[in-house]
């Protein structure tokens, strides 16, 4: 999902489907993209202020930028690799874009626009970090990307959990070890997100195990060089966000959607209903949550106060 305004979010799923709702989530419209006889899993989304970009999972993995108006769509990236596996994709402004992807050589996959998404070029291995084998990112929740000013924050998992920094829009990149639970397949990062340049927040933890909470949850204040356990969380979790400027956070997973007005220093379970991913309006008023089978909006007054 990804949110234009209160009552605008688009949507992107299974089965070559994509929509919207421009009425705070009572009705949504849906589309679907025909692209030879590919039954397409779009698990990442991007808004712009006159497109909207979607890009499939599996190989062949395939763009589609959209318009706004006429819904008229098309192909601006393929990548052919057995490999490839895209997980995530954002936009700094209406020019520079990014996706990344698990590894298809020693590192991850990641590609940038830098012309509005009408055309998508992919970092070589050999100007970003390594990675290590079984090292990923997941695609559970289109947030293991986070953009903040010209920085770019990418979340891992697997048999690592790091977290990649490009300056530049991409230009330039570091790794940063978390002491995020990995090791495991399920393991890791699952979702990060920016309250600042200097400060982020990282949560994950082991999907196969969701009532853990030992090294599930993380914060830097330095930019990623330094990263300082959250002991009390919950567990795991797929996606997390601050209410934009604020210190307020919520959080979500199949387990239930989470609220700390603390700055993760405690939290308080506001719903029983899980949730994959989340998105919350620019002024942090309005929410949008995705589940199996299920949209739900709902203003953030309302929320806290069930």
């Amino acid at each position: 999902m990804e949110l234009e305004n209160d009552s605008t979010c688009w949507f992107a799923g299974s089965k070559n489907k994509f929509g919207y709702t421009n009425d705070y989530g009572k009705t949504w419209k849906e589309n679907v993209i025909k692209y030879d006889t590919f039954d397409l899993e779009f698990r990442s989304i991007s808004v712009t202020t006159n497109s909207i970009f979607i890009l499939s999972v599996e190989s062949p993995a395939l763009l589609f930028k959209i318009d706004k108006k006429t819904l008229n769509y098309k192909l601006v990236y393929k990548e052919t690799n057995e490999k490839a596996f895209y997980d995530s994709m954002q936009f700094w402004d209406d020019k520079n874009g990014i996706a990344v992807g698990d590894p298809t050589a020693n590192c991850m996959s990641i590609v940038l626009t830098k012309d509005g998404g009408n055309s998508w070029k992919k970092i070589a291995c050999e100007n970003l970090p390594s990675s290590k084998e079984g090292e990923a990112a997941f695609a559970a929740s289109n947030t293991n990307i986070s953009l903040v000013d010209q920085k770019a924050f990418i979340a891992t998992g697997g048999k690592e959990a790091n977290v990649l920094v490009g300056t530049d829009y991409g230009k330039s990149w570091k790794k940063y070890k978390t002491p995020i639970t990995h090791g495991e397949k399920m393991t890791g990062i699952f979702s990060v997100n920016n309250l600042s340049v200097d400060t982020a927040i990282i949560a994950g933890g082991d999907w196969s195990a969701k009532q853990k909470t030992e090294n599930t949850m993380a914060i830097t204040k330095d930019g990623g060089n330094s990263w300082q356990l959250i002991e009390n969380n919950p567990g795991y979790t797929s996606c997390i966000q601050f209410i934009p400027k604020t210190k307020n956070i919520v959080a979500c997973s199949t387990t239930g959607i989470y609220y700390s007005n603390n700055f993760a220093e405690s939290w308080k379970k506001v719903s029983e209903e899980g949730y994959y991913t989340f998105r919350i309006s620019k002024n942090g008023s309005y929410l949008y949550f995705s589940g199996k089978n299920n949209l739900m909006s709902i203003d953030i007054t309302t929320l806290l106060n069930n």
